[in-house]
């Protein structure tokens, strides 16, 4: 009986807080896309740390939309990127869906976009050098990972998402 009172006190204080929230203004922000959960066997490996000290940022924060069941397991902040380029925030996924199919999303949701996975690139030059695509126009790199990743990375990818055969690199505006 005590412990149901309990519940019920946690639950209406819960409520309180996202009712405060909401007048406040501050609603709760939904980041980007999930991490993956990565098994205590391959918890010490580089893309399970990697995957686990991404920073997510907020979906809003980065205006395209996160493939529907892909998990994060790397980003890329602004301030690595050498001096001769202007760099742009990236995030990784890996999906389990075949390379057709996320295409086939993005093309749906971003009608501006074109994937051309040889031209993906990390960094646009500010010279315009090296412009694949310019930073203000959603892109989305999208990469078979038969053809990306090496036996050993492609195995340890799986085992933080089971079946996945896609990665997609989502490239937003630092603004």
């Amino acid at each position: 009986m005590k412990l149901n009172k309990v519940r019920r006190a946690a639950l209406s204080v819960g409520g309180l807080f996202v009712v405060l929230m909401l007048l406040a203004g501050g609603a709760v922000a939904e980041a980007f896309a999930p991490r993956p959960h990565i098994p205590d066997e391959v918890a010490d490996r580089y893309q399970a740390q990697s995957a686990r000290d991404s920073v997510i940022p907020d979906a809003a924060r980065v205006g395209i939309p996160a493939y529907p069941g892909a998990v994060v397991i790397r980003t890329f902040a602004v301030d690595k990127r050498p001096a001769k380029y202007e760099g742009l925030p990236i995030i990784e996924l890996i999906s389990a869906d075949d390379y057709q199919t996320v295409i086939a999303y993005y093309q749906k949701q971003l009608p501006s976009w074109k994937n051309a996975e040889l031209l993906s690139a990390y960094y646009f030059a500010q010279d315009g050098n090296i412009n694949f695509f310019k930073p203000e126009e959603p892109h989305v790199g999208i990469h078979k990972m038969e053809n990306y990743y090496r036996s050993s990375d492609k195995k340890l990818l799986r085992q933080l998402l089971p079946g996945a055969q896609t990665l997609i690199k989502v490239f937003y505006s630092k603004e």
